[in-house]
Formats: C-alpha cells, sequence, structure tokens
C-alpha cells in the first residue's frame, strides 16, 4: 500500500481582510457544543483558515449572514445548506489569537 501525506506548514497571516474561497462548512462537536467550522481558502497565501458560527437560524446569526454574503439567495429561501455556500468567493476579516497549540487565525467575519 502506499499513500501520500501533504504537509501543511502552517502559516499565520496577520490580522485583516483577504480574498478567499469557501471550501467547507461542516458540523463539529466542540467544548461549546455542536457548532459549525467554516473552512475558508485564502490562495494568494496559500492558507486555510476556519471561522466557527452556531448552528442558528435565526436571520441576526453569523451563520445566515456569513451565508448570505457568500450567495445572495439565500436571503430569499427558508432553508440552506452548504450546497448553496460552498464555493463561493468573499472577503474574510481575518483576527490572530493565541491558542493552546500557538499563534493561530481566525475568521471573525464575512464580506462579499
Amino acid at each position: 500500500m502506499s499513500f501520500t501525506i501533504n504537509v501543511n506548514h502552517a502559516k499565520t497571516l496577520e490580522p485583516g481582510e483577504y480574498r478567499a474561497v469557501l471550501d467547507s462548512v461542516e458540523e463539529k462537536d466542540t467544548v461549546y457544543g455542536e457548532r459549525l467550522m467554516w473552512l475558508f481558502r485564502v490562495p494568494e497565501h496559500g492558507v486555510e483558515v476556519a471561522g466557527f458560527t452556531s448552528r442558528s437560524g435565526s436571520t441576526q446569526s453569523k451563520p445566515y449572514r456569513w451565508a448570505k454574503e457568500l450567495n445572495s439567495a439565500v436571503a430569499g429561501k427558508s432553508s440552506w445548506g452548504p450546497d448553496d455556500v460552498v464555493g463561493k468567493e468573499c472577503t474574510v476579516v481575518v483576527d490572530v489569537y493565541q491558542g493552546d497549540k500557538g499563534t493561530k487565525n481566525r475568521v471573525s467575519e464575512v464580506r462579499q
């Protein structure tokens, strides 16, 4: 059996706005309960950055606002899912924080 593992040399971006593509959004069980993990690719820097949101369906919630920024058609729907937003381009606002495994990035906002 043969396989290849691509090594991800984690690079921390400076805080700011970056053009990105949403690669995935999936449910994750965290210490804060079930959350959505949004994984964005920043092609210009060859980096992936993540953002976490609740699973709230409120039109005031972060997941709804992010989905609507990624795909304006979400605003006219009664429900939405990954197929509506994955692969869409956007601008992400990236912050830097000190995690238990070092300095990391996180997405704090999504804009068209």
